[in-house]
């Protein structure tokens, strides 16, 4: 039966539906529909052939050799940013920590198949086995590692720089194949893990389940390599690139190579945007579909964020904006619910006048708010337009690895979720206090405004703390609107105009 309430119900589902759509559907929808096209590469036109071997990864690294392998003597170096551990044996990286986040680049799947960052593939299976196991010395520099073979005139030479890796590899003829590694340990949430390249100015990702056993790309690769959440391992201008699908447990994961044929700059770190801006790594952040929205509410909030050092003052500060933004169509609504408060005796008789006949009492509804201007969809707008940003800010907060590193109060990381449920309780109480000082005056509509915060408390408690502290300051400040709409500017303009 249609009534009166149809009208807050549609403005109710209209929001609830889309916010569950897009947290509870969201991986699904990037997946089969919004996900980049995984269309094939253009190749470039022939120049200068250079003729290299695809190397048999699979069989060097799934090898009963390689699986003997110990790695007992090591030594720890610090290069910039990083922490690293280096075996004397193979020359090979058993560790590489991103020191301000206390993270290890070197995966699960590369210490169980026992294939580091780095190793180097000719071809020729004889040379890549004296290569990647043989014994090396190394020596430290200033901002400089060089591991040295004992037996040939092979060395690779780490040079740190801006927050990079040089590498230069001397001895062997070029060009060959480097490993660069698999994707990091990391929790996807909704974000890409796998394969990322920006290939003639296109940034593609591709899901491994998605490859086949050996992909070959090339091009203009500005930047290729292997990424999760928060982390890549890759490098930057390079001609080719191998990405081997691997059976690991009960599923795939994906091993890349890249084409040396001179220097390179190798990139094995957190995608955290100080970095990547001063590298042009940038679009190795997963900024979604929503790109044209994320991406400068990112950038804005990251201004903040320098400028202060705190990314609460910069969710403040976007909050502040948000409401201010959005006053004038606060200001509408509230006078907007004053009216239909004021309407409530009238679209009760009508309700009960034509309570056998709903399309007449349609009808007069209509009729109603047309005399009156009121317009039932008012209030849903400022939530609409909200809906947006919160989705930008959503995004923005789930691929900002700052935040693992930025507490509030008593929790230790806003990239993650209140481990005492504290915010999120706090923000259904001041969605509860906004219905009290709001009262509908249908009590029907009054009740579901209360199971809504209530749904909402729930429906947030496993989200980013950041996001939660988002929405809390925004009831807050919407509660303060509301009062200063009503109790001031409201009661101002009556006074003025004698009603006072």
């Amino acid at each position: 039966m249609m009534d009166n309430d149809s009208q807050f119900w549609k403005r109710f589902l209209i929001f609830t539906l889309l916010m569950f759509i897009f947290i509870l559907g969201y991986e699904l929808f990037y997946t089969y529909y919004f996900k980049p096209q995984q269309k094939p590469l253009k190749k470039e036109e022939k120049k200068e052939k250079v003729e290299v071997k695809n190397v048999n990864l699979p069989q060097l690294m799934l090898g009963t050799f390689r699986e003997k392998q110990e790695y007992k003597e090591s030594v720890n170096v610090e290069l910039g940013n990083y922490s690293l551990e280096i075996s004397k044996k193979g020359g090979k990286i058993l560790r590489f920590i991103d020191k301000k986040y206390s993270f290890n680049l070197i995966s699960e799947v590369e210490r169980t198949y026992k294939i580091f960052p780095l190793e180097v593939f000719t071809g020729d299976t004889e040379l890549d086995r004296e290569l990647n196991f043989g014994e090396y010395d190394i020596v430290t520099k200033e901002n400089k590692v060089e591991i040295i073979h004992k037996n040939l005139s092979f060395k690779k030479i780490l040079t740190y720089k801006n927050g990079a890796i040089e590498l230069r590899l001397e001895g062997i003829n070029k060009p060959f194949w480097v490993f660069v590694g698999s994707p990091p340990d990391d929790e996807a949430f909704y974000t890409h893990i796998g394969p990322v390249f920006k290939i003639n100015g296109e940034v593609v990702r591709y899901d491994i389940d998605e490859l086949k056993g050996v992909n070959e790309f090339s091009g203009n690769i500005l930047f290729g390599g292997e990424e999760s959440r928060y982390f890549f391992k890759g490098v930057k201008e390079h001609a080719k690139h191998l990405v081997y699908r691997v059976k690991y447990k009960e599923g795939y994961t994906a091993f890349s190579l890249f084409l040396y044929d001179s220097p390179k700059e190798v990139y094995i770190g957190a995608k955290d945007y100080a970095r990547l801006r001063e590298l042009g790594l940038e679009d190795t952040l997963d900024w979604g579909t929503l790109k044209l929205i994320v991406k400068p509410l990112f950038i804005f909030l990251y201004w903040i964020y320098e400028h202060t050092g705190s990314w609460v003052i910069a969710i403040v500060v976007l909050t502040f904006i948000v409401r201010i933004f959005l006053f004038p169509l606060g200001y509408k609504s509230t006078v907007s619910m004053m009216k239909l408060q004021e309407l409530a005796p009238k679209i009760e008789k009508i309700k009960q006048k034509y309570k056998d006949d709903p399309v007449k009492m349609q009808e007069e509804m209509m009729k109603l708010y047309a005399e009156t201007g009121f317009n039932p969809m008012s209030g849903c707008l400022p939530l609409l337009l909200q809906i947006p940003v919160f989705f930008a800010l959503y995004k923005v907060l789930i691929i900002t690895v700052d935040l693992k590193v930025s507490s509030f109060l008593w929790i230790p990381s806003l990239a993650d979720k209140d481990p005492f449920y504290i915010l999120p309780v706090l923000m259904g109480a001041t969605m509860i206090l906004q219905q009290k000082l709001t009262p509908s005056p249908d009590p029907k509509q009054a009740m579901v405004g209360y199971i809504t915060a209530i749904a909402f408390t729930l429906l947030f408690i496993n989200f980013p703390a950041g996001l939660v502290l988002y929405w809390t300051l925004n009831n807050i400040l919407n509660i303060a609107q509301n009062y200063l709409i009503k109790d001031v500017l409201l009661k101002t303009d009556n006074k003025k105009k004698g009603r006072g």
